[in-house]
């Protein structure tokens, strides 16, 4: 007889099904070696007629003893996901496992008779169903909560919500816990002593907002939640405070919403969240004008605030500036709020944050449009500048770091040429490829001079600026054909 197969029930395929009911109900609570054994069983089901296919083999391939692996399946036959139909030989039958869901594990009762009476004492206000007694039973089987552990929860829910707290409540806390790992006395004990801690400022929070009773286990988990975002206890109960003169009711989800938005926007002190409060009106107004120079239009204009303007004035830029580069973007093609932000993000790692340094990017950006211009004046071209245009200039003033007076000289040797640009390009390309660096070099070059003629014109107007690479690049990523 193979020591492990499916019922009849399941279908085998080449692949080792594994049932999500399984993940989220069963695996989150179980043992490791238990979880590793369940997944092989599946995985030898699949083979079942294999000679591989028993517990010596079993426990030899997962490294285990063999009494490891027989108490395992008997954890998960109480779990009511297998069947162990013989002991010699082993033989175990894997079950589908909605049933186990279905049917309950059965459970000793004598097993928790002094439980039951603890239990009856703390719960005063009512009595304990059977029902309710054995919903306790199997919590405590399947996540393995201690006895002691669990009348702790329930006295600590008793406190919390009266002694006829309903056991649904009881059994979440307990499960969200079991979660946590808090399974024994001494885990819920300490857990307890931190909730000690917390109750001064739980405290404090609920009387801001005029509530007269203990923070329940939702709100405490608020309350670590707004701590773990960055909120120190004075600052979460200003803002209690605060929301409470402007609200007749309000509660923990309430305040949550706020510090949530103000987490967004970075306004962690009481000072960040007063200059905020105190100029929000002037924010929305920022806000509309910057969406009117876009063209852009929102009904509700507090998302923009909040996911634009609040972090680009936390970067150091005013509205006068913001106004300026939001017509510069509409100018440029650059339409909505998302692509504004791309464009002001690589203004501040320029280091363009105020007006003046943005008037001189403006300005470098129409030098090198009028320097552009003389090229094309000087070899005869009446057109507008094109982005081919700039690209080649880009790539002789910043690639190949030439200088102005071997681009001058480029310029004499294209005049009159059919594609005087092509071919102005083809020279500089050819000058870079022999590593020429001076006009001297360049009228040594072979194959260059000879298609060379005497010009007389005046190519010394052209002049070039001092820029960094990453100036150059930022500038030449920025022009269109616009006006500034």
């Amino acid at each position: 007889m193979n020591f492990c197969s499916y019922s009849s029930q399941l279908i085998v395929d080449n692949k080792t099904p594994i049932d999500n009911l399984f993940i989220t109900s069963f695996m989150p609570y179980a043992p490791s070696d238990c979880v590793k054994i369940y997944l092989y069983g599946l995985f030898a089901c699949n083979d079942a007629n294999s000679s591989h296919n028993t517990i010596e083999e079993f426990a030899k391939a997962l490294n285990m003893s063999v009494q490891d692996i027989e108490s395992s399946f008997l954890y998960w036959q109480e779990q009511g996901l297998v069947q162990i139909i013989d002991t010699i030989p082993f033989e175990v039958r894997y079950l589908p496992i909605k049933n186990a869901l279905i049917k309950h594990p059965k459970i000793s009762e004598q097993k928790y008779s002094s439980f039951n009476i603890s239990a009856q004492e703390i719960l005063t206000g009512r009595m304990i169903t059977p029902n309710e007694y054995y919903e306790y039973y199997a919590t405590m089987e399947s996540l393995h909560i201690e006895q002691s552990a669990l009348l702790m929860i329930i006295k600590y829910c008793a406190n919390l919500k009266g002694d006829n707290v309903g056991y649904p409540y009881i059994l979440t806390v307990a499960k969200n816990w079991a979660k946590e790992g808090i399974t024994s006395a001494q885990s819920v004990n300490e857990k307890l002593i931190g909730f000690e801690k917390q109750n001064e400022n739980l405290n404090l929070i609920l009387k801001a907002m005029s509530i007269k009773r203990n923070a329940d286990i939702d709100e405490r988990d608020l309350y670590e939640k707004w701590m773990q975002m960055g909120f120190l206890n004075n600052v979460i109960i200003y803002v209690a405070k605060s929301i409470k003169k402007l609200k007749k009711s309000v509660n923990f989800k309430y305040l949550d919403k706020i510090l949530e938005k103000y987490y967004t926007m970075n306004l962690f002190s009481i000072q960040e969240i007063d200059a905020y409060e105190n100029n929000k009106a002037s924010l929305f107004n920022l806000a509309k004008s910057v969406c009117k120079n876009l063209g852009v239009f929102y009904e509700d204009i507090e998302p923009v605030v909040e996911n634009y303007i609040i972090t680009w004035t936390n970067m150091g830029y005013d509205e006068e500036i913001l106004l300026k580069i939001s017509n510069y973007c509409f100018k440029s093609s650059i339409r909505t709020l998302e692509n504004m932000d791309k464009q002001i993000l690589k203004f501040y790692k320029l280091g363009i944050t105020n007006l003046k340094s943005l008037d001189e990017y403006f300005d470098d950006i129409l030098h090198f449009e009028e320097q552009i211009k003389q090229i094309l004046e000087k070899l005869g071209l009446s057109r507008n500048i094109n982005n081919i245009d700039r690209e080649y200039y880009k790539n002789w003033t910043n690639n190949w770091n030439m200088s102005a007076e071997l681009i001058n000289y480029a310029i004499t040797l294209s005049i009159g040429k059919p594609q005087p640009l092509q071919y102005m390009n083809k020279v500089l390309s050819k000058w870079h490829e022999n590593n020429i660096k001076t006009v001297d070099e360049a009228k040594k070059c072979t194959g260059l001079t000879k298609e060379t003629k005497t010009i007389t014109s005046n190519c010394n107007n052209y002049q070039t600026r001092d820029y960094t690479s990453e100036q150059i690049n930022s500038l030449f990523t920025n022009l269109e054909e616009i006006e500034i």
